[in-house]
């Protein structure tokens, strides 16, 4: 009787002892989901808070784009340089958020949509790509697959169909550099060369003349050297940002830039028959810009934003809007992509 009475009580031990244990166990896995879902609510927030921080920069940005538009018309001064604050990084605290707020003219860029082939000069422009991309390192053949993507019924499908896995040529205008990595022939290293110079904007868009690079100027003819260039371009450079500097680094007008002494000669027929100059391919002013963002949450993540806007004041009409938003930027691309027109305080 004493050894069965042992024997129970062993057994009783040992089921007290799993209990516990089991016990034990639930109470660890509800603790670690609690600490996971604690994470993920943490992470959570923290993303909204960055979110709603890019968007509140987005709006800040836009609100500085429309007061520069305004002030243009209302001062009958309708141009746009590099010289203006707009041009100028921003920094700002919000709450325990820091952004950064960098803003680039697209139509300083190449706009590679001008190689459509609906468009009046796009052979002009396929020849002007070209020259860029030799100038600056990239195969120029690019520039004959980029026009064949966007031509209607062209036998490259072919060899889009036959890649792993297969598509098919948009054979319309781009509408965010990135859809260039698609092209035969467009490695990584040349998209990351290329994308700084170019835009997608409508294939009629005009190069800003007071925000656009020597290079891509060159680009223009094969006749315009590189220091021509480049002192065109720094008459629109003041080095520094703001109200003071604006009116004296600009081209006012077309006019303005076509009795530029490197420029007479060009588009004189008589000194120049083969150049391929058209006032109406330039502007002095800008409607598509691109706003690049960062925010980065004390104890959080860092997000980055670009958001591409269009500012329009035509014929008395007032339009500010986003295009598109891009939240897959990286932080090299800041200053990758905003290496070329820089001004200080």
């Amino acid at each position: 009787m004493h050894s069965q009475n042992n024997k129970q009580s062993g057994l009783a031990l040992i089921t007290v002892l799993f209990v516990f244990a089991l016990i034990s166990m639930l109470a660890v896995g509800i603790q670690q989901k609690m600490n996971m879902n604690s994470s993920q609510t943490q992470a959570t927030l923290f993303q909204t808070q960055a979110r709603m921080a890019l968007l509140s920069a987005e709006d800040f940005a836009k609100a500085g784009l429309v007061f520069d538009g305004r002030r243009d018309v209302d001062n009958k001064q309708e141009w746009d340089t590099a010289s203006e604050l707009w041009n100028m990084p921003l920094s700002t605290q919000l709450a325990d958020t820091s952004v950064e707020i960098y803003i680039r003219d697209l139509q300083g860029l190449f706009n590679v949509n001008s190689l459509h082939p609906a468009h009046a000069g796009s052979l002009d422009a396929l020849a002007r790509l070209k020259r860029l991309f030799s100038e600056i390192g990239v195969n120029a053949d690019i520039a004959d697959n980029i026009r064949e993507w966007l031509t209607t019924g062209s036998a490259v499908n072919f060899t889009y169909q036959n890649y792993l896995p297969p598509y098919s040529a948009a054979e319309i205008e781009f509408s965010h550099p990135s859809e260039l990595r698609l092209i035969d022939g467009m490695d990584p290293e040349s998209f990351e060369k290329i994308e700084p110079y170019i835009a997608t904007l409508p294939a009629a868009t005009a190069l800003n003349i007071n925000t656009t690079t020597g290079m891509i100027l060159k680009s223009w003819d094969v006749k315009l050297t590189v220091s021509d260039a480049d002192a065109i371009v720094a008459l629109t450079r003041a080095g520094t940002c703001g109200p003071l500097n604006r009116s004296n680094f600009v081209f006012e007008t077309i006019d303005d830039f076509w009795q530029s002494p490197q420029i007479v000669p060009l588009t004189d027929k008589s000194t120049n028959p083969d150049g391929k100059w058209d006032k109406g391919d330039f502007t002095v002013k800008s409607k598509y810009f691109s706003v690049l963002i960062k925010a980065i949450i004390k104890d959080g993540p860092l997000l980055i934003l670009e958001s591409i806007i269009k500012r329009d004041y035509d014929k008395g009409s007032e339009f500010v809007g986003v295009i598109s938003r891009d939240f897959s930027r990286k932080p090299e691309d800041i200053s990758r992509l905003n290496s070329l027109v820089t001004c200080s305080s």
